[in-house]
């Protein structure tokens, strides 16, 4: 069920933890995979059913509780979700801090929260330097503050994991701007222009040109 849900086969997926649930129905992962499915199937009703389910089995369970607390904030349940990165952070067996940290960073951005939002995310690169998610958003945070230097050194060691994406490109070239670096704005304006042209960013940027 985890792979057909990873390869985004949610029907399969589905039907996979029904047949783990006839096996076994205390066998908690099948419902942390189904709330999964349901979740990208913006089905929340039956989503929350599920999560539900998984952590009555396994209320200690990190995984779970991550998933879970993601779903919460994602719908607007901020403060439970909050509660439940909180008690996975708290765990000192959890051997991949930086998952939950990177939710919970998210969750208190997408809150107005960016105070406790840069702070976790700081905390969640100290523990896996590479985690996309957090560089681009710290990226995102620094340059919001005015931290032009710092948020340009995030952002490139964003953009060195792979291509650069529209939203980073983008990004990229508003720090250059706001720092007066003409050679690095145009040079990712043309990027922009090439693999994005017909992008709002893109439409957007090109109106700002200075």
């Amino acid at each position: 069920a985890s792979e057909y849900y990873q390869r985004g086969n949610f029907v399969v997926a589905l039907e996979e933890t029904r047949q783990a649930e006839k096996y076994d129905p205390s066998y908690y992962p099948a419902y942390n995979v189904r709330a999964l499915v349901y979740m990208e199937l913006r089905e929340d009703a039956q989503a929350r059913i599920a999560f539900e389910r998984a952590l009555s089995l396994a209320p200690r369970d990190p995984d779970v509780m991550n998933n879970f607390g993601w779903f919460l904030c994602l719908r607007g349940d901020r403060e439970r979700g909050k509660e439940l990165f909180g008690r996975v952070l708290a765990d000192p067996l959890y051997t991949t801090p930086e998952k939950v940290l990177l939710n919970a960073g998210l969750c208190a951005r997408i809150g107005g929260d960016n105070v406790e939002a840069e702070d976790l995310l700081r905390r969640a690169v100290v523990f896996k330097p590479d985690l996309a998610g957090a560089l681009y958003s710290l990226a995102e945070i620094l340059f919001e503050k005015g931290n032009l230097k710092e948020a340009e050194n995030y952002l490139n060691r964003y953009m060195r994991l792979g291509e650069p994406t529209l939203s980073a490109l983008a990004l990229g070239v508003k720090i250059a701007r706001a720092q007066g670096d003409k050679v690095a704005a145009d040079s990712m304006m043309q990027q922009l222009r090439r693999r994005f042209p017909d992008a709002p960013q893109t439409r957007d940027l090109q109106k700002d040109v200075p």
